[in-house]
């Protein structure tokens, strides 16, 4: 017959592991990531003067039940228990449990409980409401170690901001001059007068000077 065995140090520093990871309320979610190996543990009656001390369960072979327990860590923070780190033992025991872990797993494409996985465990109802004691339907989701991590590693980077490039600054083109009116009075038709034209020449080289 195959028992859980504590760890020793655990019992002598701690006294006795990790408390129980408890769904006991209908819709209740927790997520929780599996910090050490599953250990097979042969399942007990229900006991309620002696919870977890109950006769061990056989199947009608002889052949015991056997149940999986398996350590997870969890952000539940327990203030009467002194030192409470979050630690919490999954019993999974029990038909509809493990075969709702055991799907959870092969849907995730995964081989078994790893430590590192992920656990997301919904106890989504009991079969007669507010009876504990009737059967549980479960939900369960599982992701393998290496997705969880390649998850925790690809989280979005907030997006970079860059600068603008500055544009230079257009410089107005200067203003034209007007060109110098011709002389009020010509010396014959057609023929601009020496004022005029010393004026136009004038203006001819200030408008080359501004173009250079």
């Amino acid at each position: 017959m195959t028992t859980h065995t504590h760890d020793a140090n655990a019992l002598l520093m701690g006294g006795g592991g990790a408390p129980t990871w408890k769904f006991d309320t209908e819709g209740i979610r927790k997520v929780g990531t599996v910090t050490s190996p599953p250990e097979a543990r042969q399942e007990r009656e229900y006991d309620p003067g002696n919870p977890g001390g109950g006769a061990p369960k056989f199947f009608p072979s002889g052949d015991p039940i056997m149940g999986i327990l398996v350590e997870v860590q969890t952000d539940e923070r327990d203030p009467s228990r002194d030192g409470d780190d979050g630690r919490r033992t999954f019993y999974i025991e029990g038909k509809r449990l493990k075969d709702a872990v055991k799907a959870g797993i092969r849907a995730a494409g995964g081989s078994g409980l790893e430590v590192g996985g992920v656990l997301d465990v919904t106890l989504t109802r009991y079969d007669v409401p507010g009876d504990r004691r009737s059967g549980r339907n479960w939900q369960i989701a599982y992701t393998p170690a290496g997705n969880a991590q390649l998850m925790s590693e690809q989280a979005p980077a907030p997006a970079a901001q860059t600068a603008p490039v500055a544009q230079p600054q257009q410089q107005p083109a200067p203003a034209a001059s007007p060109a110098p009116q011709a002389a009020a009075q010509p010396a014959s038709a057609g023929q601009p007068t020496p004022e005029a034209l010393a004026a136009f020449q004038a203006w001819q080289a200030s408008q080359q000077q501004q173009a250079g």
